[in-house]
């Protein structure tokens, strides 16, 4: 059996989640099996992730590797010469199954170019030649109103087996582009089966307030640097006057890390700052805080599976709907109201209302778990 991911980074720790997910699951299903991933997928190395699968790069990576650092696909594409062999996106020989995960990659907000529309098509033709399933993990897609957009779902509808929509915004715009939707069915976030493991070193933190950052609520222009400072700057000092202990948690890679630490330099360096975990990790120590304020999807997809209270800025539709799939309302923070964002820290750090929502996640996550398993049953079943 060979299984090649796709959409999977382990800098970035919602994919990382995933990519932990994923593993799990063939390991239940088919423990023999040969994995392959990208070859800028796990840059700590292959051995980074723990796991009794044959797990490999794909094949001639140290060349294309190579090819990459010397900028060679740049100087043919501009040179109009072919250069795809020495991208990483020919298909596997005889593989039995491509699985992307890449969670929020098919969007205007990310301006596709022609050479990604390129990638993609080269990618999923050569897989469906050989006769290999192609299937797309539940992930967020749209708005898709740019050409280049909609070229990459026409892909999906061409040769994807089948497409998995999280949420029913996302589903309206596999709609609007008129793809098949005989390929498609709807599932929620799939990390809800994996379990976090908190380290010891933060043990004094546990039952804290875990705000965790995220530069894409300023690079997406839903708030300027200098007011998403404030706000998070003024709903940290709220919980610590509450009585409640406070730290940042940087989910994902360089750029959040320095947005956390410049939080806590306009904070005089009063609270913590958490950086360098796995995924595991992060999610292991969301799971023991009492409330988690997070501009990260997984942040929160990690809270709520883990039955912690918690709120959200949002960039995209995604979060809102996430929050829907557990059957919570009214826990995006409103950036443009300083004030309706403190209420609403203070009334989830009220002793009633925290332990309300803690019974309510209780009680919704056994039917989530068991949509991802019939998840499963779907994609082995193609």
């Amino acid at each position: 059996m060979k299984i090649v991911l796709s959409g999977i980074e382990t800098n970035n720790k919602g994919a990382e989640l995933m990519l932990y997910a994923i593993l799990q699951e063939i390991e239940r299903k088919y423990p023999d099996a040969w994995v392959y991933v990208p070859i800028y997928a796990i840059g700590q190395g292959l051995s980074y992730i723990h796991t009794n699968l044959k797990l490999r790069n794909k094949p001639f990576a140290k060349i294309k590797k190579a090819a990459r650092k010397l900028h060679i696909p740049g100087i043919l594409r501009r040179l109009h010469l072919p250069y795809y062999f020495i991208d990483d996106s020919s298909a596997v020989n005889d593989a039995d199954y491509f699985i992307d995960a890449s969670g929020f990659a098919f969007s205007d907000q990310w301006k596709p170019t022609d050479y990604i529309v390129k990638v993609w098509e080269k990618q999923l033709m050569g897989y469906h030649k050989q006769g290999t399933k192609i299937i797309f993990l539940p992930q967020a897609f749209g708005p898709a109103n740019l050409p280049n957009t909609k070229k990459e779902l026409a892909l999906l509808n061409q040769y994807a087996d089948i497409i998995m929509p999280r949420e029913e915004v996302s589903l309206g715009y596999l709609q609007q582009c008129n793809v098949n939707m005989k390929k498609v069915r709807l599932f929620l976030d799939f990390t809800s089966i994996v379990y976090g493991q908190c380290p010891k070193r933060y043990d004094h933190l546990k039952n804290g307030v875990c705000i965790i950052p995220n530069l894409r609520m300023i690079d997406k222009g839903v708030i300027s640097l200098e007011n998403y400072l404030e706000i998070l700057n003024k709903v940290i000092d709220k919980a610590i006057s509450d009585g409640h202990k406070v730290y940042l948690l940087n989910h994902e890679g360089r750029e959040d890390e320095e947005l956390a630490y410049m939080c806590r330099d306009k904070l005089c360096n009063r609270i913590e700052v958490v950086t360098g975990l796995n995924a595991l990790e992060v999610k292991g120590l969301i799971a023991t805080s009492i409330l988690c304020i997070t501009s990260r999807f997984h942040g929160a997809a990690s809270a709520l599976n883990s039955c912690v209270p918690c709120l959200a800025t949002s960039w995209s539709h995604k979060y809102a709907e996430l929050f829907k799939g557990y059957g919570m309302t009214d826990c995006i923070l409103d950036v443009t109201n300083l004030v309706s964002c403190i209420d609403k820290v203070s009334e989830f750090l009220s002793t009633n209302k925290n332990q309300e929502i803690r019974e309510h996640l209780r009680l919704q996550l056994p039917k989530n778990q068991s949509q991802t398993q019939d998840m499963w049953k779907c994609v082995w079943s193609i």
